[in-house]
């Protein structure tokens, strides 16, 4: 296990819905496992216990991925997330 540093960005163009945060380190058994673990806390940040990763993908950029994050709702095809798409930086501590 390797603990991850980190930085969480909110992507949009809405300067109400801005926000960044760090967490502390976290442990995972890879960068991808760390980010998924920092975007299951961004989830719950923004949205409470209702909050739940849609998709998480490597950005093409060492340590970069991104992620939706948001409340699952149903709708006539299945379920539909409504939320918002971050950008996770990590990093290993060491």
């Amino acid at each position: 296990m390797q603990r991850y540093h980190s930085e969480v960005q909110t992507l949009t163009t809405r300067a109400a819905n801005d926000d960044r945060f760090t967490v502390v380190p976290i442990e995972g058994v890879s960068a991808a496992d760390a980010a998924r673990q920092i975007a299951q806390i961004a989830a719950r940040r923004r949205f409470d216990d209702e909050g739940s990763v849609g998709y998480l993908a490597w950005d093409g950029t060492d340590g970069w991925y991104r992620a939706t994050i948001g409340v699952q709702h149903p709708s006539q095809d299945g379920i539909v997330l409504k939320g918002v798409s971050i950008l996770i930086h990590v990093w290993p501590t060491d």
